[in-house]
């Protein structure tokens, strides 16, 4: 058995079975088993630890990995998958159950990465077989799913990592740097407003994440990785949250929508010939109004009926999420937090600055996600702009990495299947299952807040899992 070290790393030993307790090395991979075939699961994860990546970057583990059980809801995709990459990989099926898996495959890490509502099942079952579980974020849904993880871990040998890569982009990594070296002095204000542009913002209406009960709402499924990097940056919890929110471009209310003039209910063919959305990002491309419309990439083009029905559109009833959001947020040493994400604009990205005592931090990141419009992709390079207090304005030029998530995927990689290095370890780039908690109980004070209009305490939605100061 892999044991687990207390910084969420699985060490390669295991016990002597003569009895001696000498530890001796371990020559056989470390196995894996995948709960959720997404796009994200194959190719963030499967495809690298399988050494099928089709690009170097991308990285190639499988002399130190065997992946060794899949589980997803379509058999026929995972049929498709092995297929075309001649896999014969034991499969199962929620019906089969998680606890069979670990039972007949023997794994010694458990990843997560199928949609956001199945995540709670899947890392506790793995934390009761003392497995490592590596999840994708956020890592639940709600406070309530992340106590019952929290308290879950405490009783288990094995541990819990959540796959935050936003920490790990070069152009956060520089600012964690800077702020370490105490360019601005102690971080006082902070003003994050993060847009994503008409492809992108609209694909998760499209899909499961449009159901609060499926995703939590955007300020969690989205969200996280912005309120985690803050947390991160300025080494401190939140701990108020206020905000305010609305559903201003999808849904039946959809800003966009088109309408009869006579009132008449317009099929669903007839609203995409007229819908902004889908003439601007999929008309182009030779889609037809009729056709199933699909917002994500996959280059292996397997099924997935079961999260892509056919009907589903932006402005169904079925959407009960917001796609705006503004909000304040305190941390415990102080600072406090202007974040404001909107899910329908012109362009995607970011402006970040962070003031502090002794200057201000500037980053601007613009580019576009749909590769068949207009615009372009990322850009080359990144651009930190230091403004001290009394002195003169510092540059610093960040080119942006290859590889998914501005650069951050391969380096996440690394770190989840080889170990921390050096600047991991300095810097902190790993997320264990109290950051996710505080990312997905903020996330949560977001849209709670949204829709009653008081202030959340973080503590209050943790209850006896929150850590107060020490």
């Amino acid at each position: 058995m892999i044991r687990q070290t207390h910084d969420n790393q699985p060490m390669n030993s295991v016990v002597d079975s003569s009895g001696s307790g000498a530890r001796r090395v371990r020559t056989g991979k470390i196995r894996y088993a995948i709960c959720g075939l997404s796009v994200r699961g194959i190719y963030h994860f499967l495809l690298p630890l399988l050494g099928r990546a089709d690009t170097k970057d991308a990285g190639d583990f499988r002399d130190q990995a065997e992946v060794v059980g899949i589980l997803d809801l379509d058999l026929e995709r995972i049929k498709q998958f092995q297929k075309k990459l001649g896999l014969s990989i034991p499969s199962f099926t929620p019906v089969q159950g998680v606890e069979a898996m670990i039972r007949e495959t023997h794994p010694d890490v458990l990843l997560v990465a199928g949609p956001d509502f199945t995540h709670a099942e899947y890392i506790l079952a793995g934390l009761r077989n003392d497995l490592r579980v590596i999840a994708e974020k956020p890592a639940v849904i709600n406070s309530k799913q992340i106590r019952q993880v929290l308290a879950a871990e405490k009783k288990s040998q094995g541990s819990l990592v959540v796959a935050h890569n936003y920490r790990y982009t070069d152009i956060n990594c520089r600012i964690k740097e800077l702020l370490l070296e105490n360019k601005i002095g102690r971080p006082t204000n902070i003003e994050y407003a993060y847009n994503l542009d008409t492809f992108h913002g609209a694909s998760y209406f499209y899909r499961w994440n449009r159901e609060r009960s499926k995703s939590g709402g955007l300020s969690i499924h989205k969200s996280v990785h912005h309120l985690d990097l803050i947390s991160w940056l300025i080494d401190s919890p939140p701990e108020t949250v206020f905000a305010f929110g609305a559903r201003n471009y999808y849904g039946p209310d959809g800003a966009h929508r088109p309408k009869s003039p006579d009132g008449r209910k317009l099929t669903l063919t007839e609203i995409r010939q007229a819908c902004p959305y889908f003439q601007t990002h999929y008309a182009p491309r030779g889609d037809k109004p009729s056709e199933r419309v699909r917002p994500g990439w996959d280059k292996l083009e397997l099924p997935y009926a079961e999260q892509y029905p056919l009907d589903n559109y932006i402005y169904d009833e079925a959407i009960d999420i917001e796609d705006t959001y503004s909000s304040v947020i305190r941390y415990r040493n102080g600072a406090s937090l202007a974040y404001s994400i909107n899910f329908s604009a012109p362009w995607e990205g970011y402006t970040l600055a962070i003031n502090g005592t002794r200057g201000r931090l500037e980053v601007s990141h613009r580019y576009y996600t749909d590769p068949t419009g207009a615009g372009s992709g990322e850009p080359s390079k990144d651009q930190i702009v230091v403004w001290p207090l009394f002195g003169g304005r510092e540059e610093y030029d960040v080119p942006v990495a290859l590889g998914g998530h501005g650069g951050a995927d391969p380096v996440i990689r690394r770190d989840l299947f080889l170990g921390p290095n050096d600047k991991s370890l300095r810097l902190k780039l790993s997320a264990d299952s109290y950051a996710g908690a505080l990312a997905i109980a903020t996330g949560e004070a977001i849209w709670r807040s949204a829709q009653d209009g008081r202030s959340y305490q973080i503590r209050d939605l943790l209850g006896e899992c929150y850590r107060p100061a020490t």
